[in-house]
């Protein structure tokens, strides 16, 4: 009687399996093999930070859905898996070592937080499973010369030099003081800024500050004591947002910046109308200024709605992942690994992407946006390029 419930189940298993997706690929194919490679997405799926990891999720199925929906006879059919790991830095070695060991994935996509990222790299190392990071400019995930993994987003000292640069160009100060906290976030954004003053000869001062219980008005006067040209903020929306209402409220009305974490809708929803004409940079780029990716992002807003940052980022991973395995005729991972690992360039939603043999982009970039109107504005890149119409 067991056996009989046994394959009672598997039948009808099965049977539903038909049901759900169809008849299968060589019987609705007149008997052709259809060959298939899978993307493995890494990241929060259940937990407070689910929706950002949707839309990852949600970029790389609907680069999937467009490169299947022009497939040719003999092309492969590309898919998606997902990995919850819940954005904890517990499981995001457990979730490593799953997506490595589902032998069907070609390449893994994730995770969103940076040090999470950072524990599980030499998971993926021992795995040959090459990763892509589409959207964590946390430094020390290239720092490690691991080869098979490769980032989108600009590193945050590298944001910190050119938002130096920037600041350099529309500010001319003569003093300028950089604020950070003693968190996970912040401290090479300030690095790379504080270098690019000093290298410019610009009296620059690097307050640091407590994460766990920040003393805002005590920072402000010590700021503005410094009686600085401009202020950076190298610090996330939630952590270092109340710096803004803070400095205003002590009457400092100079120019503001600000790093790729205060690039939030906390910062909108909180500070816009004290902000002033604050100058916030992100990897980012303005999409509505770059006319390849309109039918893209129409397609995309169709089926989620419109399209985030890491929306784009998982769709612009999923763009390289999928040209790789198809300029490399990767049959595996290890051959998807070695087509990642050549110096082509990969044209995506955020632009055209080489990598260096570090893991990093070759021409990195940063994006400037201020508030108007309740809403952010683009104003200018660190550096002109052809991706971005202004």
């Amino acid at each position: 009687m067991a056996r009989l419930d046994r394959k009672t189940f598997i039948a009808s298993g099965a049977a539903a399996a038909v049901g759900a997706f169809g008849a299968p690929a060589r019987a609705a194919f007149n008997d052709t093999f259809i060959s298939t490679a899978t993307i493995g997405v890494v990241g929060p799926f259940s937990g407070d930070a689910a929706k950002l990891g949707e839309q990852i999720a949600n970029g790389v199925r609907a680069c999937i859905y467009d490169t299947n929906l022009i497939r040719g006879a003999m092309d492969r059919v590309y898919g998606l898996r997902t990995f919850d790991d819940e954005n904890l830095l517990a499981n995001g070695l457990l979730t490593a070592q799953y997506a490595v060991d589902d032998g069907s994935i070609d390449v893994a996509i994730g995770h969103l937080k940076g040090t999470i990222t950072e524990q599980a790299l030499q998971t993926y190392v021992n795995g040959h499973l090459p990763l892509i990071i589409p959207a964590s400019s946390y430094d020390r995930l290239t720092a490690h010369g691991y080869g098979g993994v490769f980032r989108l987003a600009t590193k945050d000292s590298t944001e910190g030099n050119l938002g130096g640069a920037v600041v350099i160009e529309r500010v001319k100060p003569k003093s300028s003081v950089v604020l950070y906290q003693d968190g996970d976030y912040g401290i090479d954004v300030a690095a790379g800024y504080h270098d690019r003053m000093l290298k410019e000869k610009v009296d620059s001062k690097a307050l640091k500050f407590s994460f766990e219980k920040p003393d805002y008005a005590g920072v402000s006067k010590l700021t503005l004591s410094a009686n600085p040209d401009v202020v950076y903020l190298a610090g996330t929306a939630h952590d270092m947002g109340p710096m803004i209402k803070q400095l205003r409220a002590d009457a400092y009305k100079g120019p503001l910046y600000a790093s790729a974490g205060m690039f939030d809708g906390i910062t909108l929803e909180k500070y816009k109308d004290v902000a002033g004409e604050i100058m916030i940079s992100s990897s980012f780029p303005p999409l509505n200024l770059a006319p390849a990716d309109f039918h893209i992002r129409q397609s995309y807003e169709q089926r989620y709605g419109a399209m985030t940052p890491l929306a784009a980022y998982g769709y612009a991973a999923a763009q390289i992942a999928i040209s790789a395995i198809k300029t490399g005729a990767a049959a595996d991972r290890l051959a998807a690994g070695r087509a990642l690992q050549t110096s082509a360039q990969y044209n995506t939603i955020v632009g055209p992407v080489t990598f260096l043999g570090t893991g990093d982009t070759l021409d990195p970039n940063i994006y400037f946006y201020t508030i108007k109107d309740g809403k952010w504005q683009y104003v200018q890149a660190a550096h002109r390029s052809t991706f971005v119409l202004k």
